[in-house]
């Protein structure tokens, strides 16, 4: 007899999901978190950043007023040294909604520590055994701190310690140009924040789409964030109170100085200390290695969350926790993890939303058979009266109209992505959406509009309108 049917190793929101699958399904289930319940999400991630951006963009509104024909009676001038413990009350508000105690009363037993297996079957827990019959692992991951030579001697930041500063700095160093890092460079660079990033490559957030992406870049720039690209870093050091940044570029060597730097080049996996070889599940530095069903090597054993790449987003998380814990609980293959409809946002302002193929990436696979509708934010009547006109919609489908990727730059464009998603998950061409009654105005037609060229685009190209086209001038001759 096992002391549990299942266990879940870590506590964030993989980890959350999973203990109320197994416990919805009539497993004994255990939890261990060995921190604090929540996660990265929670406590470094997805809820202090959205909440550090929000007031970003408060702030950036307010210096708009005159835009929107308010003329303000006194010159305005705004502190933001308490944004960051606003954002850490947030923080503990929605970790306040998910306490042990809730969990415990559903009858998921909460347990805190390290574990460490012992075999497939077992894991040691403070000096204690536990048994059961399946495990879940969804450790999460951590920042990648690179090896750069005087990093280590400097104070920097990482996402899991910016949101502690009592204060903002005047000046940052943001190393790194992937999601989180021009996320914060742009709230910060709101909050007043002088903010310079730098990337080793030739391209910011290289999994999106270039077209978009180089119109996020040229906004940021505009707004006064610095971004350097192909400028490789050599060396970190202390000079006073400031950090000092060696950097090469086309230019030569130079120096960079700021109060302080943010890290922000990847993720690792959180397995150490684990011993998984001990439980025969095999792995590498990027995660633990997974069937499409979400088992380990270790038959008993699953894995879901950062852990398993390539995706490292909460809603990845919570996916890959269900088809886990599904499988792990029955015992058989009935979910399988698809990866081809996975979406993400990353939330600048405005926000930039992605889902499937890129237009490279689609022509790399489908050559010239791949038809494109863009729709320029400025002709939404919506966005004209938010004066909010910085923005593309961009939709790619093969020829017979199915969505093969769904790009939007704009405001909102993380819930404005959502239409085109479910054309594109249940298969539906694209040109459907056209068909439905949207409210007006509003921001969808920034999908309703591209839907609707794509609409006009198979019409013309139906077999029947092409032969009609060829009849109609032959009997205007006569």
């Amino acid at each position: 007899m096992f002391d549990y049917d299942v266990v879940i190793i870590g506590a964030g929101s993989a980890g959350l999901v999973a203990c109320k699958v197994a416990n919805g399904l009539g497993k004994k289930t255990a939890l261990i978190e060995k921190r604090k319940l929540g996660g990265d999400c929670t406590w470094f991630g997805c809820v202090p950043s959205k909440t550090l951006i929000k007031s970003a963009n408060i702030a950036h509104q307010i210096t708009r007023l005159q835009e929107f024909g308010l003329e303000p009676s006194t010159p305005i001038e705004l502190n933001a040294d308490r944004v960051m413990a606003h954002v850490r009350v947030v923080v503990q508000a929605d970790a306040d909604g998910h306490p042990p105690e809730v969990l415990e009363a559903e009858g998921i037993n909460v347990l805190f520590g390290a574990p460490h297996f012992l075999d497939n079957h077992s894991i040691e827990l403070g000096g204690k055994k536990i048994s059961s019959k399946k495990f879940i692992v969804c450790t999460g991951s951590h920042p990648f701190i690179p090896p750069i030579n005087g990093l280590n001697k400097i104070p920097y930041l990482t996402n899991e310690t910016i949101f502690d500063l009592e204060s903002l700095p005047k000046t940052m160093i943001v190393f790194g140009a992937g999601p989180i890092g021009i996320e914060l460079s742009a709230a910060l660079n709101r909050l007043g924040v002088k903010v310079t990033i730098i990337q080793r490559s030739a391209n910011v957030l290289k999994k999106d789409d270039r077209e978009l992406v180089d119109r996020l870049v040229q906004i940021l720039r505009t707004e006064g964030v610095e971004i350097l690209t192909e400028t490789r870093t050599t060396r970190f050091a202390r000079q006073g109170d400031a950090v000092v940044a060696n950097i090469e570029d086309e230019e030569g060597e130079r120096q960079l100085k700021a109060e302080s730097v943010l890290v922000s080049v990847g993720r690792r996996p959180n397995l150490d200390g684990l011993e998984l070889e001990k439980a025969g599940v095999e792995f590498d530095p990027k995660g633990i290695k997974v069937d499409r069903h979400l088992k380990t090597t270790a038959k008993n054993i699953y894995a879901c969350g950062d852990i398993v790449p390539p995706y490292l987003f909460t809603h990845v998380a919570e996916y890959e926790a269900i088809v886990a814990t599904t499988n792990a609980c029955f015992g058989l293959p009935i979910k399988t993890a698809n990866y081809d409809n996975v979406l993400w946002t990353t939330y600048t302002d405005p926000e930039l939303a992605r889902a499937g193929l890129t237009e490279e990436q689609a022509r790399e696979r489908y050559g010239d058979a791949i038809r494109i509708y863009r729709w320029e934010h400025k002709d939404v009547d919506r966005v004209k009266t938010d004066l909010a006109g910085n923005g593309l919609s961009k939709f790619i489908c093969d020829k017979k109209g199915k969505l093969l990727g769904i790009h939007i730059l704009g405001h909102g464009a993380g819930e404005l992505m959502h239409e085109a998603q479910l054309a594109k998950t249940l298969g539906m061409p694209f040109s459907k959406i056209a068909s439905v009654i949207h409210a007006y105005p509003s921001y969808s037609d920034a999908v309703r509009q591209p839907a609707k060229k794509c609409y006009i685009d198979i019409l013309q190209n139906n077999f029947f309108i092409k032969l009609l086209k060829t009849i109609v001038p032959k009997k205007d001759k006569r």
